[in-house]
């Protein structure tokens, strides 16, 4: 088994990602392929619409603003559930193919998505659930408080307590920190939901609930693996992005002479962030997947001693029961005849024969009080004497 047999810190979590990776990398770069297609099509084709419609808007125009907050409302009823949908199916199948690749077991991507489409609504529950907690509750709260506050400054400032403002400002911006920061501890709790279901076959709220208990004492480590590898994927994306940005500025310098760019530069531009974003987005999310299932494991065994199973398991002892100690009947007997009786009898058991000396030295153990009125009284008729 490719899984560890102890606990791991965050840099042998990382370096056992980038082998895992690297043996599997067609096989996790093409279940990840999916979504990234899919999110980059969304946005792509949404960034472009916003583009040519911001170059055409008119000062005062009315339609140029009520087509930008069309495109941006019917972008989100549509992309948003398309964008669920695809990230569930891709996350279910990578924690997959990682389980797979974990246990040294062969797998292909129309396996992995077999088995996404299989657990589809609870893959789909499971992520929205964890943006509905993480993310649009502290937003709602967020809104709420602020709407409130808003009118509390401004009945304030219709009272004459201009001074309150600059206090108002300041706790806005306070709710906006621990808004975030409440964000991000509830997304890292839920953080291994989707390892818990496809490792123990959980529904949607036991994965939940199993992940809040997991990553007790490790969300710090989660938290450094995900700026760790979300400021990887934007050097990445600003090293790949920067240089064609700048080929297409030279290829188009004359058409850049006037006062707004044309809209082909725009377009140019969207496609060359498309491309540039879907390569990143379809290497990135293997590493996401993979590091969070490997935490999965290093805090089973951290609290559960899961190594000692994998131990057994690997030795060929998964499944033994080990016998019950056995009854505490008749103790050793010296004599011969109070053996064959105590067995005839069904008071002595296999386990407790009695102990021979192995060496002269070793005095043989002798009997009880309680052992010695069970001896049978021997004459001397019967010894022959």
């Amino acid at each position: 088994m490719a899984a560890s047999t102890r606990p791991l810190t965050l840099g042998e979590i990382l370096d056992r990602t980038v082998q895992l990776y690297r043996r599997n990398f067609l096989l996790f770069a093409g279940i990840s392929a999916l979504p990234a297609a899919v999110m980059v099509l969304a946005f792509g084709a949404v960034g472009i619409l916003l583009s040519s419609q911001l170059l055409a808007l008119k000062p005062g125009g009315e339609q140029g603003a009520i087509m930008l907050v069309v495109i941006v409302i019917v972008g989100s009823l549509i992309g948003l559930p398309i964008l669920l949908l695809a990230f569930s199916l891709a996350l279910g199948a990578s924690n997959f193919a990682v389980q797979h690749a974990l246990q040294e077991e062969k797998t292909t991507i129309r396996a992995s998505y077999t088995y996404a489409f299989q657990h589809i609504w609870r893959h789909l529950g499971i992520l929205f659930m964890q943006a509905l907690l993480a993310w649009v509750v502290p937003y709602l709260v967020f809104l709420a408080v602020a709407f409130v506050g808003g009118i509390v400054a401004a009945l304030l400032a219709k009272s004459g307590g201009n001074s309150f403002q600059p206090l108002f400002v300041f706790l806005l911006i306070v709710l906006v920190v621990a808004m975030a920061v409440a964000a991000v501890l509830i997304w890292l709790r839920f953080s291994l939901a989707f390892a818990a279901s496809t490792v123990e076959d959980k529904a949607i709220w036991p994965s939940m609930q199993r992940s809040g208990q997991l990553t007790k004492g490790t969300r710090g480590r989660i938290f450094v693996m995900f700026l760790m590898v979300g400021f990887l994927g934007y050097a990445v994306t600003f090293a790949l992005l920067i240089p064609l940005a700048i080929v297409i500025a030279l290829a188009m310098q004359k058409s850049l002479q006037g006062p707004t760019p044309p809209p082909a530069f725009i377009v140019l531009l969207e496609t060359a962030y498309m491309g540039v974003a879907f390569l990143v987005r379809a290497f990135v999310m293997p590493v996401y997947t993979t590091s969070l299932q490997l935490f999965y494991y290093d805090q089973r065994i951290r609290q559960e001693g899961y190594d000692i199973e994998m131990l057994m398991a690997q030795a060929g002892w998964s499944g033994i029961v080990l016998p019950p100690p056995p009854p505490a009947t008749a103790r050793s007997v010296t004599s011969h005849i109070g053996l064959e009786q105590a067995q005839a009898q069904g008071e002595l058991t296999e386990p407790d024969l009695p102990r021979v000396a192995t060496s002269p030295e070793e005095p043989s153990p002798t009997p009880d009080l309680q052992d010695e009125a069970r001896l049978p009284t021997v004459t001397a008729e019967e010894t022959g004497a």
